[in-house]
């Protein structure tokens, strides 16, 4: 398994989410109202997709503002802001979120290691703990701070413990639990994906991982030829 975690595509977002900000009062009456109101979805998942914080309204004045042809931003300005929001406002933003969630953890009852990782033991599982170099399965859920799931693995996915082919969290937090174990990882964005994020996580995002150790298979002995 490589770094990124079979993430499912966050672009696609359940219209219900939107509605909390308001119902439209679209009519399709005609085709062409209809692919309006489909282009308008699309636009309105984008964004969703990209910041659930967005405000709609300011989402919906980008749009008039261009049919109105009185943008307030020219794109040279909107390709600036959005390089400077992208590579420092954005990732500095969720450093600072990270640090919180962390905290919060720690404050609930979560232990930390080195590195800044913080972790709760639901259940430690065989006495013998994983290790660097364990074929191991797994079932995970990989969720947000503010509670979205992004992904859940209710079918064991197995891979090899391997430092550097996996985000730093799990090879530190894993051999904390044996095979049977569950284990809840609380995880500060540059034990995660760092400041390049990945696909449907930002720059600097703290993930939480709720994992379940199903089975572990420790490496076969190498004979005396082979070490030759």
């Amino acid at each position: 398994m490589k770094k990124v975690f079979i993430l499912a595509a966050a672009s696609v977002v359940s219209l219900t989410a939107m509605s909390s900000c308001g119902a439209g009062s679209a009519k399709m009456t005609t085709d062409t109202d209809t692919l309006a109101y489909a282009i308008g979805i699309q636009i309105g998942n984008m964004a969703y997709s990209f910041d659930s914080t967005l405000n709609p309204k300011n989402v919906v004045a980008g749009v008039l503002d261009v049919y109105a042809k009185k943008a307030k931003m020219t794109p040279e300005e909107i390709d600036a802001f959005m390089q400077d929001y992208m590579t420092v406002r954005l990732p500095r933003k969720k450093a600072e979120e990270g640090k919180a969630f962390i905290a919060d953890a720690v404050k609930n009852g979560a232990d930390t290691l080195a590195g800044g990782l913080a972790y709760k033991i639901e259940k430690p599982g065989a006495e013998t703990k994983v290790a660097i170099g364990d074929t191991i399965s797994v079932r995970y859920t990989l969720t947000l701070p503010e509670g979205q799931v992004l992904e859940k693995a209710e079918q064991p996915t197995q891979f090899v413990l391997t430092e550097g082919g996996l985000i730093k969290a799990w090879t530190m937090g894993l051999p904390l639990v044996g095979e049977g174990g569950k284990i809840t990882l609380f995880v500060p964005g540059d034990l995660a994906y760092g400041p390049m994020g990945t696909r449907g996580i930002a720059p600097n995002q703290a993930l939480q991982f709720d994992v379940e150790v199903v089975k572990v298979t420790k490496p076969t002995p190498k004979t005396e030829a082979e070490t030759k």
